[in-house]
């Protein structure tokens, strides 16, 4: 289940951005059929600005759930997304795909992001060279909890890159919330008072 918003700005040089504020809270694993797309955005000429909000599941829900699915893509214009993880939401795992077809890609992965991650362009190759990781993203990958081009196990993220342009991998620091300790208290809040309790 996903709740969020959209904004669409005009920018001086003409070109449009989309911004993409989502939140997602996991669903039971035997409650999913098939593996639909939960949330897509794709256009054309905009640059994408997503901020992905992985929320803890409800009091009376319990492991394991369907990770939550995202699908960005742009013809012309660059992605950026950041995915956040709130506290409780440690087994909310997600599948993210960007495919931006001639420019750059940025994304800002949780600070504790452990899975895969593909990247390649539109030719199915790894493209040497442009893609660049931040030091805490090389440092989880020397110890075996960031994989490149290989299978994802179930209690693990996923991120697909298919982009033509440069790409940038970074990890959120530990101390970065966004204000995302707001979202997570109003949600809360929110579901105190579904269930009747303070």
């Amino acid at each position: 289940m996903t709740r969020g918003s959209a904004t669409h700005l005009k920018f001086q040089d003409g070109k449009e951005e989309t911004v993409i504020t989502e939140q997602f809270l996991p669903r039971r694993l035997d409650a999913v059929f098939g593996d639909q797309f939960i949330f897509q955005t794709a256009s054309l000429r905009q640059r994408i600005k997503a901020k992905l909000v992985l929320l803890a599941p409800l009091p009376c829900d319990v492991p394991p759930f369907a990770k939550s699915v995202v699908y960005l893509s742009s013809l012309s214009g660059p992605i950026s997304s950041s995915v956040y993880r709130l506290p409780g939401a440690e087994t909310h795992f997600f599948r993210l795909y960007i495919f931006a077809r001639q420019a750059d890609v940025k994304v800002t992965l949780p600070p504790l992001f452990r899975g895969v991650v593909n990247v390649k362009n539109h030719d199915g190759f790894c493209p040497r060279g442009r893609v660049r990781y931040c030091r805490a993203f090389r440092d989880r990958m020397r110890c075996g909890l960031i994989r490149l081009d290989s299978c994802a196990l179930e209690n693990d993220d996923e991120v697909y890159i298919h982009a033509e342009g440069s790409m940038e991998l970074r990890l959120m620091p530990l101390s970065r919330n966004d204000g995302c300790e707001n979202i997570g208290s109003r949600v809360g809040r929110h579901v105190r008072r579904i269930f009747g309790t303070t």
